[in-house]
């Protein structure tokens, strides 16, 4: 995935649907996943980074 013109770590905007709440998702310290957590119910999520990646930052999940 491309870097996000933001400085810092880079990261992922999730919706998280089961509990309808916003976090962010940061990227792993070997670059590899972007993980995290709803901070409602603790649902984990797990995003891989590709080749090419994408620019989109904004996901919801169901």
């Amino acid at each position: 995935m491309e870097e996000n013109n933001f400085s810092g770590r880079p990261y992922l905007r999730i919706m998280f649907e089961c509990c309808r709440i916003y976090q962010r998702i940061y990227r792993d310290r070997d670059g590899m996943f972007y993980e995290g957590r709803c901070p409602g119910c603790l649902r984990m999520v797990r995003f891989k980074v590709g080749r090419g990646g994408t620019n989109v930052r904004d996901f919801a999940v169901y």
